[in-house]
């Protein structure tokens, strides 16, 4: 019985002009994976691009590794984030992120709810780059892996093995690094996040430091992220 599925648009592989197959992490079902045909004369190619949600029609069989859709529509209109190359380029190394940590099909509807409201917010306030530290800090919740924010006088480093500040400075985290601005954005929410402000310098160190400690952990391989190359050079 077909029933209509959400889902945010992971990777897509095209196997024929008309077909392509879609990976989706999905507000009912986790992670799934669908085969679409698609219209060239209505440009439903277009809807199947990093941070997009879309809403279809499946007769959904979890035994099946493929699942075929249709009835495709865009859940709410993403213009902003597409006509915007630094937030094109952030949604492309975020959407890169998650096609490369999320591999359970297992549901999990609060993270569907939580990306969502995080890329909305994305879409409809001004630009602000502090925007993708924040997403991966956020997600990093969902591994049970979120950095603990105790920093103090007696606590003024950061260390990645221990996921938490520590009064022993890490040799593998620069010297420079703003281990206070981290302690800030930790405790930043999505509400006040666009009016954080942090330099690029900062910014790169803090995007380094979070990738390595999602590495460590063995979350993702952050020397196989292609976007992070075009994220740097677009903010540097």
């Amino acid at each position: 019985m077909s029933q209509r599925i959400e889902g945010l648009f992971l990777r897509a592989t095209k196997i024929k002009h008309n077909s392509i197959i879609v990976d989706l992490l999905t507000r009912q079902y986790g992670r799934s994976t669908f085969v679409f045909t698609i219209s060239t004369k209505k440009n439903q190619g277009f809807l199947f691009q990093p941070f997009h949600f879309i809403d279809f029609s499946s007769a959904y069989n979890p035994e099946k590794k493929i699942n075929r859709a249709n009835n495709v529509e865009m859940k709410f209109p993403i213009i902003d984030i597409l006509s915007d190359i630094r937030k094109t380029g952030y949604a492309l190394l975020l959407t890169e992120i998650l096609n490369k940590v999320f591999h359970s099909e297992e549901k999990n509807e609060k993270l569907f709810l939580e990306l969502e409201k995080m890329i909305v917010s994305f879409e409809h306030r001004p630009f602000n780059a502090v925007f993708g530290l924040f997403f991966i800090k956020e997600i990093l919740t969902y591994f049970g892996i979120q950095p603990l924010n105790n920093f103090g006088v007696q606590n003024p480093y950061f260390s990645l093995s221990d996921g938490k500040f520590t009064n022993n400075f890490d040799p593998n985290i620069e010297e420079n690094f703003p281990h206070k601005l981290l302690n800030k954005l930790l405790g930043t929410n999505i509400d006040n996040i666009f009016l954080f402000k942090i330099n690029s310098t900062n910014r790169r160190l803090i995007m380094d430091l979070l990738l390595s400690y999602m590495s460590y952990h063995e979350i993702v391989n952050t020397d196989k992220l292609n976007s992070i190359k075009i994220l740097q050079s677009l903010y540097d």
